[in-house]
C-alpha cells in the first residue's frame, strides 16, 4: 500500500488510494451483494423445481471511504502536499446503505513508510446516517473518546504494528454496521 510518494527530503504528497484499505466480510449472512434468483433442490425432490424452489438474493454495496483532514478539520485533496511533522487524521468508513444489518465486518489499514500512528487517536463511531456527507462522518468521530490502541476483543478496533484494523479477524471485538448507518474509524498519523 503506498499512502505516500516522496517529493523531497522535506515533504511528501499525499495520495489516497481507496484500494489502501480493505473490507471483508465473514459470513454473509445478513450482508447482501447481487440481486438474484436461483431454483434448486431445496424440497428434496430434484424433479419439483417450482416456483416454491425459487431463493432470491437480495442486494446492495457497502460504500468504503478513505479522506484525510488536517487536525483543524480541513480536508485534504488527493496529492495535496505537507511538510514532515504534519499531522494528519485518516477517516475510514463505511456506509451500509441496506435495509439489514452487515455482520463481522473486518477494515484493515496499513500505514506506509512515511506515516507514524500516534499513539491514543484511535477512534469509532455510528452515529450517522446512510448518505451523510464525508465532513459530516469526521465531526461526529473526531468528537468522540479515543479507545484502546490494543487489540483485543474489548474494543472493535486496535493497531499492532502499522496495521489498523477493525473486527475481529485481526483479534478486535466482532464489527457489525445496522442498516442505514455508517461506520467510521478515525486516527492520527505523522509525517515522516
Amino acid at each position: 500500500m503506498k499512502n505516500v510518494l516522496y517529493t523531497s527530503w522535506y515533504r511528501i504528497v499525499l495520495t489516497l488510494v481507496v484500494l489502501a484499505v480493505s473490507v471483508s466480510v465473514v459470513g454473509v449472512s445478513a450482508v447482501r451483494a447481487a440481486d438474484n434468483q436461483a431454483t434448486g433442490d431445496l424440497g428434496g425432490d430434484p424433479a419439483n423445481l417450482d416456483d416454491s424452489n425459487v431463493v432470491t438474493i437480495n442486494a446492495t454495496t457497502l460504500a468504503l471511504v478513505k479522506a484525510a483532514f488536517l487536525p483543524d478539520s480541513t480536508q485534504l485533496a488527493n496529492n495535496t502536499t505537507v511538510p514532515r511533522g504534519t499531522l494528519v487524521q485518516f477517516l475510514i468508513y463505511v456506509d451500509n446503505s441496506a435495509d439489514v444489518d452487515a455482520q463481522n465486518l473486518n477494515v484493515e489499514d496499513v500505514l506506509a513508510a512515511g506515516f507514524a500512528y500516534q499513539a491514543g487517536t484511535l477512534k469509532v463511531d455510528a452515529s450517522q446516517a446512510t448518505g451523510a456527507t464525508v465532513n459530516a462522518i469526521y465531526l461526529a468521530v473526531v468528537g468522540t473518546t479515543p479507545i484502546t490502541d490494543e487489540v483485543g476483543p474489548a474494543d472493535v478496533a486496535g493497531i499492532t504494528g502499522t496495521t489498523i484494523s477493525a473486527g475481529s479477524s485481526a483479534g478486535n471485538a466482532q464489527l457489525d454496521v445496522p442498516a442505514d448507518t455508517v461506520w467510521a474509524m478515525l486516527f492520527t498519523v505523522e509525517v515522516q
